[in-house]
């Protein structure tokens, strides 16, 4: 990947106007911060039968929320936000930052009005966008709480009760440093080899979609229309919160178990699914092939923490396992995997388990081959173990051959 360099410096984008008291910030003693940010050399890994892979560009970040904090209670000292859109160099620096020695969050894309996060001030209770202002004196991952955002759900479905619906995952990033000292009329620069690297905290489903007929067990898969405006891909299960880096916690979701009652609406619409690879937006760009002639790629946070340290291709804890459901249009007449026959044009489902782990910044391909003829309500998510069965060689016959004598 092209490494794009970025450094935190202008006065003119800090506190240009003193015409309010939420614009001042009082302090006795401060320091000046410089410091360089770049996007980790790191790629999205390529799946195992696509190999596109999306473009990453400072048109990806939208904002940066710079967050100095006491590395032990998480109490924020400073802040503020970053558009880097605004400066053609790149260049900020803060001159009015409180003495003292800090750890530095950077986190982008959880302040734009169009980001799918949640934010709050009171640990979750209720939603407020944060400010440079806001945040100071609040505790990071007590106070200061950041989460999905909730969705609607797709009109003229019945996702069951207690389902509560949430947005796709936007694309967060985050670089960390640790013991920064600011002293009074002194310049900390965090440039160089300790330029700060912003990383991706996400990962990508990529699901893809054998939709062709199988005589035996769906033999009409044709006649379902994939691009009907009442269609939707929806994965359940998902984790509750994502925190900063604070003491031994590394950052990215935390160990609250996964709630099978939050939903994400990954896509819907007459665009649930796309039939031709990317034009633009992936280098390179090869998503379908063979049977799979659907696609959709969909944000989702990780699904396993950094402590379960769990390897990229391997499995996810049962717990925390997504599950899939995608909808398409029948026609009336249409026999379900029940037997039961649409009475009308109407929905059909299909369900699956993803067993595998998603990580940040890791790419999953989810190939999911349609076997059955769907169903007519949306399949409850089972709960699911593993059978193990040996079978051994066929018995042999017994060697004691039996005697009877009859007479006729």
């Amino acid at each position: 990947m092209k490494k794009v360099l970025f450094s935190l410096a202008s006065a003119a984008l800090l506190f240009s106007s003193c015409g309010s008291d939420e614009n001042v910030q009082t302090v006795t003693k401060t320091g000046e911060l410089n410091a360089q940010i770049k996007f980790d050399g790191i790629s999205p890994k390529a799946a195992a039968l696509s190999t596109a892979i999306p473009i990453t560009s400072w048109s990806n970040v939208k904002k940066i929320q710079l967050f100095l904090y006491n590395s032990t209670t998480g109490n924020v000292v400073y802040s503020d936000i970053i558009d880097p859109s605004t400066s053609s160099t790149k260049v900020f620096t803060w001159t009015n930052v409180p003495e003292g020695t800090y750890d530095v969050a950077l986190v982008a894309n959880i302040n734009n009005n169009p980001d799918n996060v949640y934010t709050s001030l009171d640990g979750g209770l209720s939603p407020v966008a944060f400010t440079p202002f806001n945040v100071k004196n609040k505790k990071l991952n007590t106070d200061i709480y950041i989460d999905l955002k909730e969705s609607a759900f797709p009109s003229g479905h019945n996702f069951g009760p207690g389902k509560v619906p949430y947005a796709p995952a936007s694309e967060i990033f985050t670089a960390y440093a640790s013991g920064i000292v600011v002293t009074e009329g002194q310049t900390t620069s965090l440039t160089g080899v300790d330029a700060l690297q912003l990383k991706r905290e996400i990962s990508l489903m990529r699901l893809r979609v054998d939709r062709s007929n199988k005589p035996e067990s769906a033999p009409n898969l044709s006649d379902v229309d994939f691009a009907h405006t009442d269609n939707f891909v929806s994965v359940s299960k998902l984790p509750v919160g994502f925190d900063l880096k604070l003491g031994s916690f590394e950052g990215g979701i935390n160990d609250t178990p996964s709630d099978a009652n939050r939903v994400m609406i990954g896509s819907k619409g007459i665009t649930t699914f796309n039939d031709a690879d990317p034009a633009t937006g992936y280098n390179p760009n090869v998503i379908l092939g063979g049977n799979y002639t659907l696609w959709q790629d969909i944000r989702v946070l990780p699904n396993a923490t950094r402590a379960d340290g769990i390897a990229t291709s391997a499995d996810a804890d049962p717990s925390r396992r997504y599950v899939l459901v995608i909808a398409g249009w029948v026609p009336a007449g249409y026999e379900y995997a029940d037997g039961t026959l649409a009475t009308v044009a109407q929905p059909v489902y299909w369900s699956g388990t993803i067993k595998g782990v998603f990580s940040p910044n890791v790419i999953r391909e989810v190939n999911m081959n349609i076997k059955s003829r769907g169903y007519s309500e949306i399949p409850e998510p089972q709960p699911e173990g593993e059978l193990i069965i040996e079978v051994g060689d066929p018995e042999d016959w017994n060697t004691q051959i039996e005697r009877e004598d009859i007479e006729g």
